[in-house]
């Protein structure tokens, strides 16, 4: 067995949480402890705390950070950069005992400074959010804030680095305690998920589209466009982003894998009584992609907005919605994840940085978010969003080859640690019209994932394989 035991009492439900994320992963139990004597040399302990217990276990002693202290939830806890490394792994947190080169091995004794406990609640809880009041033009915290961005590790699920470490220390004490495996016989897992912010290219004359590419002196395609408006106009063929609903479903139809597509309800953009979204939402049943919910832009943090949108997306496709994305990826931590739980969904995958990609939370898989302010879990789940395409086209502006150099590269990341690789592709991304280059990259991006050791599904149902691994252990 692996028990845990700290003397930071006053900070029970932030280290428990911090436990229960490590044994959701890892698929061990950590139990907290009091009373150790009765403990044997088939035990570990890690023990939290600047004292070494006397006991006849095996003993992983953290030596905890000021972080859980006086100066919790005010500016002065946030972490002293430049950060120091062990191997390369930044230590957001480091214990006020220093080790030299930050770990002592003995028989039965492994004892560290990097303060992993405080480091894994620092990212996942997303605890700068509330700390910072950093916002971009939309109110969102933007990348640039974050301490990720800053010291070069936003391209690294780095609380699953932490949980690695601690999974070798454990291991050196060969008590034969054995993980779990996640996902059966598949590495790891990709999500592909499609925000629907349009369902219509031309639902005004493309003015603007004409006049850019006149400018760009690229006078075939504008009259290509004009051409294309007047046809669709006239019924004489589909709408380009209508098409698209056809174009990815057969897609994935070909390489065996399923999505999940993300409507707006409010009007905004389009009606859900629109008779083509009728057919479409049909055929996604049909074929059991996932429909779900992308809440307009300010109902972020209004949990009777999310609800109305929901049940109007319930009323209209005849099932139950229970997930989705923010539109714009506009998010308030933890409030957000309190509106989303109070209107009935059941998870998130908002969870991504607009302006750069990488792990915002700092892990690649499922977890139940944290209320710092409240002091206690939410009970929805978080399922990261690790890339979103206007990320590399719009905001870094990014060339198709390198975005899918990117892209792979963070797959590749998932992959080692096992997690899910959570995708956002736009529709209107996907039009030979106007997208060609991306939409090729979209699919060079298949075909790079279906030579994967992968399963590839909706949110919807990997989640649920997630919570029936839960309960086998």
């Amino acid at each position: 067995m692996i028990y845990y035991k700290t003397d930071k009492k006053n900070y029970k439900n932030q280290i428990e949480y911090i436990f229960d994320i490590f044994s959701n992963i890892l698929g061990i139990n950590f139990v907290e402890i009091n009373d150790i004597s009765d403990l044997t040399q088939k035990d570990i302990l890690i023990n939290y705390s600047n004292k070494k217990p006397e006991t006849k276990c095996n003993i992983i002693n953290i030596i905890p950070s000021n972080f859980f202290g006086k100066n919790y939830l005010k500016i002065e806890s946030m972490p002293k950069t430049p950060l120091d490394k062990y191997n390369n792994l930044p230590i957001i947190y480091q214990g006020g005992n220093k080790i030299k080169r930050h770990i002592h091995k003995s028989k039965n004794l492994i004892e560290t400074d990097i303060d992993i406990i405080a480091s894994s609640f620092f990212m996942i809880t997303r605890y700068e959010e509330v700390i910072l009041k950093n916002k971009d033009k939309f109110g969102r915290f933007p990348a640039t804030a974050s301490l990720a961005y800053k010291e070069k590790f936003l391209d690294r699920p780095i609380v699953n680095e932490y949980i690695e470490l601690l999974w070798s220390w454990a291991n050196k004490f060969n008590t034969k305690i054995e993980r779990k495996k996640s996902w059966r016989e598949k590495k790891f897992t990709v999500a592909i998920t499609h925000d629907i912010d349009e369902i219509k290219k031309y639902r005004r004359p493309p003015i603007f589209t004409i006049i850019k590419f006149l400018k760009e002196k690229n006078v075939k395609r504008a009259k290509n466009v004009l051409a294309d408006y007047i046809k669709v106009k006239l019924g004489l063929k589909k709408d380009p982003y209508l098409k698209t609903f056809d174009y990815i479903i057969n897609l994935e139809k070909e390489y065996g894998f399923n999505s999940s597509f993300y409507f707006m309800t409010s009007g905004e953009r389009y009606s859900l009584l629109d008779v083509n979204l009728k057919k479409i939402f049909e055929k996604l049943k049909k074929e059991n992609f996932e429909i779900g919910i992308h809440p307009s832009f300010n109902a972020y943090n209004n949990p009777d907005i999310i609800k109305k949108e929901k049940e109007n997306l319930e009323k209209i496709v005849d099932s139950k919605i229970v997930g989705g994305r923010q539109h714009y990826l506009k998010w308030e931590i933890p409030k957000s994840w309190e509106a989303w739980r109070r209107a009935g969904l059941k998870y998130d995958t908002t969870l991504c940085y607009a302006d750069h990609e990488g792990f915002r939370c700092g892990t690649c898989y499922p977890f139940k978010p944290f209320d710092i302010i409240k002091n206690e879990t939410i009970d929805i789940w978080e399922i990261p969003l690790i890339v979103m395409d206007g990320t590399l086209i719009d905001y870094k502006k990014l060339s198709p080859d390198k975005a899918l150099m990117v892209m792979t590269n963070l797959l590749n990341q998932v992959k080692k640690y096992n997690g899910i690789f959570v995708l956002l592709w736009h529709n209107s991304y996907m039009t030979n019209l106007f997208t060609p280059k991306w939409k090729r990259c979209f699919e060079n991006f298949y075909k790079i994932i279906s030579e994967k050791n992968c399963l590839v599904s909706s949110v919807k149902k990997i989640l649920s394989s997630w919570e029936n691994e839960q309960q086998n252990y």
